[in-house]
């Protein structure tokens, strides 16, 4: 007789959310949930990071310690690229990831845990937490300053105090090893589940669905009904005696082929900066670009969610168009020029007449002068005066 899971995943982006930044992974003896955060420029790549680093260790534990120190060593891996692409880009600044990872061996579960993202089990219709979200919220509850109530819908019940890639620390885990136990229900849920839908509906919801398929449909329909505001993922495991053999399920950021290239993408851009640094990028190499010629449309996207792709899109439309408003302007001030230029060239080519020009002076003489201007001007024309007293003498 063998022991294993029964299994299903599903994930949904939700009735307001641009991109899904949940992954799920659902097999034979491995199920990992990751809810990503960071935006649409890393969310998805983180909890696609985490899954990635993990989903190899899908096979039956020698035992307890050795699934234990498996998940711890591929977090650790995680934790580390997310650092590393956080120093590495900017844009890529403080993202990271929640995740919760349940390995099996021979005769346990090993479950780790970090971030808000939740687990729960569900035994003879009783339906139990396994896991402490890290959250600022339930931090205030532990210390008694909230209460379960009041932290439902606190304003800050979103902030968390621990996730993979946040920081250049030593991932902080928790970690258990719950009994395996045939019979049992276990589902793993991002917060767009838990944080809408009441555990007495969740586990209402377990207790009656027949399949872990039809669990994860309901649950799902259920947080969309809610509003839907947030990425929705559910992972929902049987422990049954001589379990069905089928596929592994990828759900969410994980499971599409556009962050298979960005990653690509990324590594290709750390490897250059590392081999000529930022300021000299090497030139793409024919074999680059023959494999960007055959690159199926599918991966289009995956150009416009780099994040050093967005700024240089950004900068070169602004220049082009303030290039265009000045040429226009210089243009204005050249044709003003010319006109202004003409205009004086004919006016001084225009004949003034004297007298025009004699009113205008003794005008101006005599505002500031007075009668001196006058006095000048008869004492300049001696002559004048004197024929002038000869012709009166003559008529005389």
């Amino acid at each position: 007789m063998s022991i294993g899971f029964n299994y299903a995943a599903l994930s949904d982006i939700g009735k307001i959310r641009q991109s899904n930044q949940d992954s799920g992974y659902a097999g034979p003896n491995l199920l990992i949930l990751a809810d990503g955060m960071g935006g649409p420029a890393g969310g998805d790549i983180a909890s696609s990071i985490a899954i990635d680093h993990v989903r190899d260790l899908d096979s039956v534990a020698e035992n307890p310690d050795a699934a234990l120190d498996s998940l711890r060593a591929a977090l650790g891996q995680a934790h580390q690229e997310l650092c590393e692409r956080s120093t590495q880009d900017p844009a890529l600044t403080g993202f990271g990831t929640t995740c919760i990872a349940i390995r099996r061996s021979e005769d346990a579960l090993t479950m780790t845990h970090i971030g808000d993202s939740r687990a729960y089990r569900l035994r003879g219709g009783e339906l139990r937490q396994m896991t402490n979200d890290h959250s600022f919220v339930q931090y205030l509850v532990d210390t008694g300053q909230l209460t379960p109530d009041q932290a439902e819908n606190h304003p800050q019940r979103s902030v968390l105090l621990r996730v993979l890639g946040d920081s250049q620390e030593d991932v902080n885990l928790d970690e258990s090893h719950p009994e395996l136990k045939v019979g049992d229900r276990w589902l793993l849920c991002s917060d767009g589940l838990c944080g809408f839908v009441s555990g007495q509906t969740i586990g209402k919801v377990l207790y009656h669905s027949e399949t872990p398929q039809q669990a994860c449909e309901s649950l799902v329909e259920l947080a969309l009904k809610a509003g839907g505001p947030d990425n929705v993922t559910c992972v929902v495991a049987d422990i049954v005696e001589n379990p069905q053999q089928s596929e592994p399920q990828i759900v969410g950021a994980a499971a599409t082929d556009r962050l298979v290239q960005v990653r690509r993408q990324l590594d290709a851009l750390s490897e250059d900066t590392l081999a000529i640094g930022h300021d000299n990028p090497a030139p793409a190499t024919d074999e680059a670009r023959d494999e960007d010629e055959d690159e199926d449309d599918s991966f289009s996207p995956a150009r416009a969610a780099i994040p050093t792709a967005a700024p240089a899109e950004e900068t070169e439309n602004p220049r082009f168009r303030w290039g265009r408003v000045f040429g226009v302007i210089l243009g204005l001030l050249v044709l003003i020029g010319l006109f202004v230029g003409a205009l004086r060239y004919g006016m001084a080519s225009r004949p003034t007449p004297s007298p025009t020009a004699t009113l205008t002076l003794v005008s101006e003489t005599e505002s500031t002068d007075n009668s001196p201007a006058k006095e000048k001007t008869a004492t300049d024309n001696p002559s004048q005066s004197e024929t002038s007293k000869s012709a009166k003498a003559d008529n005389s």
